[in-house]
């Protein structure tokens, strides 16, 4: 069984990773889209823009007829997963992986795809209709034809945008699977996922619709989603709002590797990782977060307890004078960094509670989440 205190060690080191990889988040909020036909045509110089723009023409109308009801194609099965973390001001960063076998693609090996993302407000059925052209008046039209054209209207969605991507297994016999993110404010929604291959005669073609239930971290006690990673990687540069968009557990200079099927070896190391929104902050700026961290293991008969940590106390002087939660846009990282050599292989799930103990009364919060250890 591993020890309390080789989980400690781990967790001294994680739980700073993790402060300096969630730094408040400038979430993409996507690519105004509601003329991306006729804008892309304009500017379209040769036959292979002018295939782009077809085909994302047709992305647009197939998940319009998916927002009414029509059958979408499913060419094939894309296994969607996601978590939530607070970004800046009002909004929510929505990391997600797709996971498509590539058995049901034309190339076994992946290859070029498109895809269009839109989030549209839970049960909206039908695509509005484009704002009336402004009425042109004699002064405009004596204007320049070298003056700039003025930009297209907002998008009526609360996220849409389209990539070129080129998805493959990282290797042989794994499934493929494609990151990409989203920023909007909290609220209830439709994600739209359409997905088509470039390059084949005949592109095969998926579109997922997703409910997408955005919690609101505005004011009340609450985490992020508990994100399971295998490690964490320094990258050579910050990266901009548009690339955190394909990647979107990479923060600043940091990337976090996520599990998307929480799957590890023996060998690997367990990282835990969740942020602690809304505690409670005294005038002294003083606060008492406690977290816990309970491992059962799962079998035939159900479950039976494996492991705990010792509770880790999130408090000025745990964390350091220098640490001002208000300035952190009131929120606690907390992680735990967990060596599996001692865990026999098989499933186990792992409870986490949180703990506010300066709030009157006190309030506490339970995160669980399931991962598996392999030989």
């Amino acid at each position: 069984m591993a020890s309390a205190r080789a989980f400690r060690r781990s967790a001294t080191v994680t739980a700073v990773a993790w402060a300096v990889v969630c730094a408040p988040i400038a979430a993409y909020a996507g690519r105004p889209l509601n003329q991306p036909p006729q804008n892309a045509q304009a500017k379209a110089p040769d036959a292979a823009m002018q295939a782009q723009v077809e085909q994302m023409q047709s992305l647009v109308r197939l998940t319009d007829s998916a927002m009414m009801g029509q059958s979408a194609p499913s060419d094939f099965p894309i296994q969607f997963q996601n978590d939530f973390i607070r970004a800046q001001g009002t909004r929510v960063w929505v990391p997600m992986t797709l996971t498509i076998d590539p058995a049901k693609l034309s190339a076994p090996s992946g290859g070029p795809m498109t895809i269009y993302l839109r989030v549209a407000p839970r049960g909206m059925t039908a695509p509005p209709p484009p704002p009336p052209a402004p009425a042109e008046s004699k002064d405009k039209k004596k204007k320049d034809a070298k003056t700039a054209a003025p930009p297209p209207p907002p998008s009526p969605y609360a996220f849409e945008d389209f990539a070129q991507i080129e998805p493959h297994p990282a290797a042989p016999g794994q499934p493929i699977r494609i990151m990409r993110g989203v920023g909007v404010p909290a609220g209830n929604y439709d994600l739209y996922i359409a997905l088509q291959e470039r390059g084949p005669a005949s592109p095969k073609t998926a579109v997922l619709k997703q409910p997408l239930d955005v919690p609101n971290y505005a004011s009340d006690f609450s985490t992020s989603s508990v994100i399971i990673a295998s490690e964490t990687r320094q990258l050579s540069s910050a990266i901009t709002p548009e690339q955190q968009a394909e990647s979107p557990y990479s923060f600043g200079t940091n990337e976090i590797v996520v599990s998307p099927d929480h799957a590890f070896k023996k060998a690997q190391e367990l990282l835990i990782l969740l942020q602690v929104y809304n505690p409670t902050i005294t005038a002294e700026k003083k606060f008492n977060v406690e977290v816990s961290y309970t491992f059962f293991k799962q079998g035939s008969g159900g479950e039976s307890r494996f492991n705990a940590t010792a509770p880790q106390s999130l408090t000025p002087e745990t964390l350091g004078p220098g640490f001002d939660p208000a300035a952190a846009d009131r929120s606690i990282q907390a992680g735990q960094g967990i060596p599996l050599q001692s865990f026999a292989e098989g499933s186990y799930r792992l409870e986490i509670t949180i703990t506010d103990k300066d709030a009157s009364p006190a309030k506490t919060l339970t995160q669980s989440v399931n991962f598996t250890v392999t030989p």
